[in-house]
C-alpha cells in the first residue's frame, strides 16, 4: 500500500493500482524526442503489471508490530521476496520479455536502482535479498537467451547479452562502456524506473511540490531529467514532456480512512474501516 496522511486520515493506493497509472504513462510514452516503447506490448505489460506480486498482500491494509501502518517501504523481507517471486513468474507466464523487465525492476529495488535510483540502498549481500538477486539474475540472462530466436529477437542481441551480464557483475550503467547507452533492453528499464516513481510521486503526495524524474531515455540514446511542475491541485507541468498527447488525464482509484484511536495492533478494525471506506478515483491532468 501507498499510505499518504491527507487531513484527520489515511489515503491508501494499493501496488497493482499504481502500477496500472505506471502501464497508463507507458502507453502515451512517445514523440519526436522520446521513443516509444519497443517492443511496445511487452514494455506496457511490464510497467502495468510490475507490481502484480503485491495482489494478494495488497488485498488488506497492515501493521506493523508496534501498530503503525505498514506501507509499501517496510514490509517483512521474507514476505517481499515470496510474493515478488510469484509476480515475475506471472508477468514472465504472459510475456517473456515483461517478465525479464519486471525482474529486473525487482532486483532493482534491491540493488540501487542499477545506478538510477540513488535512494535505494544497494542490499544485494543482505539476506534474503542476495540469494532473490543472485535467482533473479540467473533467469534474467536464461530469458534474454531464450528470446533470440523468436519474435523478440532484434531485442535479444548478443550485445544486449552482454550489456545484461555487465549490469550485474557491476551493479551500476556507470561502470559499462558508452555503447550500453544506447542498449534497448537498458533504455526500457530507464523508462520502466521513470514511469514508476512519476506514478509514485502522483499516488503519494497529499500536496504536489516540484520535483524532478529520471533519468529518462530520450530518441538520440541519451537520457533527460523530467521537471515536474505543480500548476494546480491535481495538475502538473512536465517538462520535456515524454508523452504522445498534451493534455491528458490520468486516475488512481483510492480509499481514505479516518484515523483510529491509539495505534492499535488490531488489525481487524483497521480492514474493517479500509473496506468501509468508499472508493474513489483520483484524477490528475499531466500537461
Amino acid at each position: 500500500m501507498i499510505i499518504t496522511e491527507v487531513g484527520d486520515g489515511y489515503r491508501f493506493v494499493t501496488q497493482p493500482d499504481h502500477a496500472a497509472l505506471s502501464g497508463r504513462l507507458a502507453s502515451h510514452w512517445g514523440n519526436e524526442r522520446f521513443d516509444e516503447p519497443a517492443p511496445r506490448s511487452a514494455v506496457c505489460l511490464a510497467a502495468t503489471h510490475h507490481d502484480h506480486g503485491w495482489h494478494d498482500y495488497d488485498l488488506r491494509p497492515h501493521r506493523a508490530d508496534d501498530g503503525t501502518l505498514r506501507g509499501f517501504t517496510n514490509v517483512p523481507d521474507e514476505e517481499w521476496v515470496s510474493f515478488y517471486t510469484r509476480g515475475i513468474e506471472a508477468v514472465a507466464a504472459v510475456d517473456t520479455y515483461a517478465g525479464l523487465l519486471t525482474s529486473m525492476h525487482a532486483t532493482g529495488l534491491h540493488r540501487g536502482g542499477y545506478g538510477v535510483r540513488p535512494s535505494i540502498p544497494d542490499q544485494s549481500d543482505e539476506p534474503p535479498y542476495e540469494s532473490f538477486i543472485a535467482e533473479q539474475e540467473r533467469f534474467q540472462r536464461e530469458c534474454l537467451a531464450g528470446l533470440q530466436d523468436g519474435r523478440y529477437g532484434q531485442y535479444a542481441g548478443a550485445d544486449e547479452r552482454e550489456v545484461l551480464s555487465k549490469l550485474h557483475e557491476t551493479g551500476t550503467i556507470e561502470e559499462l562502456d558508452a555503447s550500453a547507452a544506447g542498449s534497448r533492453l537498458w533504455r526500457n528499464y530507464l523508462l520502466l524506473q521513470t514511469v514508476d516513481v512519476l506514478s509514485l510521486y502522483l499516488c503519494g503526495s497529499a500536496s504536489l511540490e516540484r520535483t524532478a524524474v529520471g533519468p529518462a531515455p530520450t530518441v538520440d540514446s541519451e537520457t533527460a531529467s523530467l521537471t515536474i511542475e505543480p500548476l494546480g491541485p491535481s495538475t502538473v507541468g512536465v517538462e520535456p514532456s515524454p508523452f504522445d498527447t498534451a493534455p491528458f488525464t490520468v486516475s488512481v482509484p483510492t480509499r481514505t480512512v479516518p484515523e483510529l484511536d491509539g495505534d492499535s495492533a488490531d488489525e481487524n478494525e483497521l480492514v474493517a474501516a479500509f473496506y468501509g471506506a468508499e472508493q474513489r478515483s483520483v484524477e490528475f491532468t499531466l500537461r
